[in-house]
């Protein structure tokens, strides 16, 4: 049985970010990554087909966290970042059939038609709404409903959290997806003081404050795709990772981890970083832990699929003049929202042509995944053609499914992470990185990585 000082369980951006991290922070530790698929990356893929590229699943990150820039930096890829374009500024709702464009000041606001009369005046009494309920992990949904009223929340906040999370704001925690929203409400007592409060000291910093989801910051990703990262990653540290092999599970060994693979080998590890999805995690654990698996495995995950569409561009009756749309669960759509790839990123699409990525199903709609590949591209051209005017079939299509896509931080999640944490501490020397527990964004994904290789043992 081989030996080294640590074993990296998952070949996603979450491994693939703590393996560099590693390599560079504790070069004197011995590493080896297993991932159990045929390529790296989880759900970051790129495909370039005929003039397009099309991305699997997420398209991008936000340029605002240090840890993702310095990775990139050290990888040698600054000079390939792409930031979105400015049509990115440019966001619509779906609202009583029509796009509207969604406000991003106080004065487009107060002139938006998202939003009735009444539902805007509901929102200026915001600094006046109730208090937050006392020892109860609110839903995102009864925390606008609470703040700005029920139409905002029916048609501002339930289509951003199903944009973000594929999930339904109602059974998703506050405090879980959205955690400054929450401290600014505790710290500040109000959103609107709160974001007063934040632009005053960011001027004074010389920046700029972020919204009440979080800090400012820039879609951006790499010239050609996401998966660039990857590709980057694999490249350099080729060496110490391992493809087509799984790990089937840890089982302690003294004071020591023995990895024991499907293919019948086992490592001996010093320590052990998991960085797969959650219910993968509660698998390789059951030996070693079984309330720790059966915390893992309660954490649930929503489908998505991604249509990727590429058109003519004269096809297409409306100026794609923006990032895209969000469609919010009352107006009574299948897709959740389409983001116009084209418009915001460069090379996306052929000359002449613009290239949509819908995506469809969510915590809402489990059924989604019974619909065949031709089943699911008629639902988004039925919707997209209504919405938006579509002349015609298609030029290029790839469908993306992801039956356990997206994490849900239901309510109550921080308190199942509270007690894998617990678990952990007992265990010694086993770690979890990846998109099920403290956030689901690239950005999370760095962040967490970093945080477990710099309180790794020596």
């Amino acid at each position: 049985m081989s030996q080294t000082d640590v074993v990296i369980v998952g070949g996603g951006i979450s491994g693939l970010s703590a393996l560099h991290f590693l390599r560079q922070l504790k070069p004197q530790l011995s590493v080896r990554l297993f991932e159990a698929d045929n390529r790296l990356g989880g759900t970051i893929g790129t495909d370039h087909v005929d003039g397009y590229s099309f991305d699997w699943g997420p398209n991008g990150f936000l340029d605002r966290e240090p840890l993702t820039l310095r990775l990139v930096d050290e990888l040698g890829l600054s000079d390939q970042l792409e930031r979105a374009g400015a049509n990115a500024s440019n966001r619509f709702i779906l609202r009583k059939g029509h796009l509207r464009k969604a406000p991003i000041s106080p004065p487009a606001f107060l002139l938006s038609d998202i939003l009735s009369v009444t539902g805007r005046l509901r929102v200026l009494m915001e600094p006046f709404a109730s208090g937050p309920p006392v020892d109860v992990d609110e839903s995102i949904y009864d925390f606008a409903r609470r703040r700005i009223g029920r139409q905002a929340a029916d048609y501002l906040v339930q289509p951003m959290v199903s944009g973000i999370y594929g999930g339904r704001a109602e059974r998703l925690s506050l405090k879980s997806c959205f955690p400054i929203m929450h401290e600014m409400e505790s710290k500040y007592g109000s959103l609107f003081r709160a974001m007063i409060a934040k632009a005053r000291e960011a001027k004074a910093k010389g920046g700029k404050a972020g919204g009440p989801g979080g800090p400012g910051g820039w879609l951006t990703s790499f010239k050609g795709g996401l998966y660039r990262i990857v590709e980057c990653c694999e490249q350099v540290y080729e060496e110490f990772i391992t493809k087509d092999t799984a790990v089937r599970s840890v089982v302690r060994d003294n004071d020591r981890y023995r990895i024991n693979l499907d293919d019948g080998e086992s490592i001996s590890a010093g320590q052990v970083i998991l960085a797969v999805p959650s219910y993968r995690a509660a698998d390789i654990v059951t030996d070693l832990s079984r309330p720790l698996a059966e915390l893992s495995a309660s954490i649930r995950y929503a489908p998505i699929s991604v249509v990727c569409e590429g058109y003519l561009r004269s096809k297409v009756r409306r100026n794609l003049d923006g990032f895209g749309f969000l469609a919010p669960p009352k107006e009574g759509r299948r897709i959740l929202g389409s983001i116009w790839t084209s418009s915001i990123f460069e090379n996306r699409a052929p000359n002449g042509y613009v290239q949509f990525r819908t995506m469809i199903g969510g915590d809402g709609d489990h059924d989604s995944m019974m619909l065949s590949d031709e089943e699911l591209v008629g639902c988004v051209r039925a919707d997209l053609n209504s919405i938006i005017g579509l002349d015609g079939p298609s030029d290029k299509v790839r469908v993306y499914r992801w039956r356990r896509g997206i994490p849900q931080f239901k309510v109550g999640h921080s308190g199942i992470v509270s007690a894998i944490e617990e678990h952990l501490r007992t265990l010694g020397n086993i770690h979890i990185t990846g998109n099920a527990y403290y956030g689901i964004g690239l950005n999370d994904c760095v962040k967490q990585s970093y945080r477990v290789v710099d309180r790794l043992q020596q």
